[in-house]
């Protein structure tokens, strides 16, 4: 009977040591799963590659050889499992994707797409004051503006891989001031702006401020439209002699640094404004609300937008509505919401308006 009871004991123990073995070998798969089914950290090195081929075939994206590529595919994979675990959180408010953007460091993306330098404007014709200060909002505009149902706002432009953001935002903002005063919404240069608005500081794909771009309009005599002096991304020889005025300007001011102002200013007009945009989250963003936790830890203007609208989410947060010119492939087609009440980005810090 000993030998039976020996042989039975030990089919038990390798037939436990077996279940413990094929547990052992199932954890790893399952926490795979569980990762792909989160979308965080999802990809293994195949599927990474496969799917950086696909981004490049989407983004009509190549390189110039196969180093090129192997780097663009390390930071590509950083910038995707950056994207997948921030969209896996279910508490965020805001969306990123994969964008045209994500084969760039950040410090690659902010040499070449933003452009602003916060610096004051010392132009004669910078009016003292705050022309909106004293404005009542009305029930309608206590709720929502958006410029763009108003007729004021042209379309998403792309200011590519020149640094000069400050061109576009007062252009924009010109563009809608116009609007306004004449009916006519007309597409102004940022081109004319890029090549000849030299005075202040300005320094065309190597940054410049809005207000210098307008003291540049006001000092032209005007600025012309985008068919008459095209945008090339690329600073040229000043043309301004040879087109004709399209829109001219008396002045500008600048907002108080608040938001309650600059939604006062934003109810009566398009607002060019500075912005915070070092934090990852602002180049791979694709919608929602982007909240201020998600700005960068400490705020530093580096590029402008115009604010053209606010509102309220259905869940209640408010938010600015913020013109871009990064094409209508990044965030929601070209334009961001912003939280609104809480200093985001430092989004009142450093606005400005063009005056008829």
């Amino acid at each position: 009977m000993t030998p039976y009871f020996g042989n039975k004991a030990l089919a038990m123990m390798l037939l436990l040591l077996t279940i413990v073995v094929v547990a052992m070998e199932s954890i790893p798969y399952a926490f795979a799963a569980r990762e792909l089914s989160s979308g965080a950290g999802s990809y293994g090195e195949e599927a990474m590659k496969a799917r950086h081929e696909t981004w490049m075939a989407k983004h009509g994206r190549t390189y110039r050889d196969e180093a090129e590529k192997a780097r663009r595919l390390e930071v590509f994979k950083a910038n995707a499992d950056f994207v997948d675990r921030s969209n896996a959180d279910g508490g965020r408010k805001y969306r990123l994707a994969t964008n045209q953007f994500a084969d760039m460091t950040s410090d690659e993306f902010m040499a070449m797409h933003t452009g602003f330098k916060p610096l004051s404007s010392s132009g004669a014709n910078k009016l003292p004051g705050f022309k909106y200060e004293n404005y009542t909002l009305s029930e309608n505009d206590q709720q929502a503006v958006d410029w763009r149902q108003r007729g004021a706002v042209t379309g998403v432009k792309n200011q590519g891989s020149c640094g000069c953001c400050w061109a576009f935002s007062a252009v924009a903002a010109v563009e809608g001031m116009n609007q306004i005063a004449t009916r006519q919404l007309l597409s102004l240069s940022e081109q004319q702006l890029l090549d000849c608005s030299t005075n202040g500081g300005n320094n065309g794909c190597q940054g410049g401020n809005m207000d210098n771009a307008f003291q540049y309009i006001i000092d032209n005599g005007g600025i012309t439209t985008e068919d008459s002096y095209p945008y090339t991304a690329v600073e040229g020889t000043c043309q301004s002699n040879s087109v004709q005025t399209a829109v001219t300007i008396s002045g500008f001011q600048n907002v108080p640094a608040h938001e309650t102002s600059l939604a006062m200013a934003v109810a009566n007009q398009p607002v060019s404004v500075g912005i915070d945009a070092s934090s990852q989250n602002f180049h791979m963003y694709s919608g929602g609300i982007m909240t201020a936790d998600a700005c960068g830890p400490t705020v530093k203007l580096d590029h402008a937008v115009t604010a053209i609208g606010y509102g309220t989410d259905d869940d209640g947060t408010p938010y600015w509505l913020l013109k871009n010119q990064w094409g209508v492939n990044w965030g929601i087609g070209g334009y961001m919401m912003l939280e609104r009440g809480t200093k985001a980005c430092g989004v009142a810090m450093q606005a400005s308006y063009p005056i008829a």
